[in-house]
């Protein structure tokens, strides 16, 4: 069934010339070769199209409206029978798609799970040993870590599963806008398998938008953020989800006497360490690795 099976790998490219290239490549060499490319881009100011037009790929011309409504874009123009969103600036390895293809049809999975490499934040990084079957919702919860990381890129999506439940992007959200979107599709997923050997490579571009800006960019960035995560919790109470995730902080306590806490230490899943005394933060610093 794998020789009949196409994916769309969806891309949404905004002044996207330094990267696109790489990315494109990265695809036509893939070991697998029934590939729908579908390029949207979102109303560039730079050589994005003109690069795109190089390749043999499916090309959408955009006013510029967001990654949120490019992505929609590029399902609405999908035509294979499973989906994957592919950043511009980042890479997969090269048989990537052979290996997440083989897994879900495998197991019938309407979601196949990838490894992921983080250069920003590297202590998130993950990689999977095992290949693992899950379908009961906590058990897909904590295995995807969905809740805390909400990456729609780790994710082979089956076609058939977003047109169910009319699945798309929210285009108001600029910022964590895949989060709320992985989370209903990791709920409404059959069952969910995880693939090692195929890593997504989230790379780290010193002038994206996740890197850029000022003090009030990144406060406004944190407050949408937190937007995303009240949708998220909204849908959960909803539909009576217990498990968000994995735990997005572990805390180590230590007590004089044995029972009074006067130093705290916390670990959180973006690789971050901060130490409290009687509560108050005295320290912090970024785990390197």
């Amino acid at each position: 069934m794998e020789n009949n099976t196409h994916i769309s790998v969806v891309i949404p490219a905004y002044n996207a010339s330094k990267y696109l290239a790489q990315c494109l490549e990265c695809l036509f060499f893939q070991s697998f070769k029934l590939l729908e490319i579908i390029v949207i881009d979102d109303g560039s100011t730079d050589n994005t199209t003109q690069i795109a037009r190089q390749f043999p790929v499916k090309l959408i011309e955009q006013e510029n409206k967001g990654v949120s409504a490019a992505r929609n874009a590029g399902i609405n123009a999908a035509s294979g029978e499973y989906i994957h969103f592919l950043d511009a600036d980042d890479i997969i390895n090269l048989n990537f798609y052979e290996k997440m293809l083989h897994a879900a049809l495998l197991t019938d999975a309407d979601i196949a799970c990838c490894g992921l490499v983080h250069e920003r934040l590297p202590a998130i990084s993950f990689s999977y040993q095992e290949s693992i079957l899950v379908s009961a919702t906590e058990d897909k919860m904590r295995l995807t870590n969905v809740g805390n990381q909400g990456y729609s890129v780790k994710y082979l999506f089956k076609k058939s599963l977003l047109d169910e439940h009319e699945l798309l992007f929210d285009e108001d959200m600029q910022v964590a806008e895949d989060m709320v979107f992985s989370f209903k599709a990791v709920y409404w997923a059959n069952r969910i398998v995880t693939v090692p050997g195929a890593t997504y490579y989230y790379k780290h571009r010193e002038n994206s938008a996740m890197t850029t800006g000022g003090g009030l960019k990144r406060v406004d960035r944190r407050l949408k953020i937190q937007e995303a995560k009240k949708r998220r919790d909204k849908f959960a109470r909803e539909n009576n989800i217990f498990v968000i995730g994995l735990p997005s902080k572990q805390d180590i306590s230590y007590k004089l006497f044995g029972f009074i806490p006067f130093f705290k230490k916390r670990i959180f899943d973006t690789g971050r360490i901060r130490w409290y005394l009687f509560g108050i933060c005295v320290m912090q610093q970024k785990k390197s690795n």
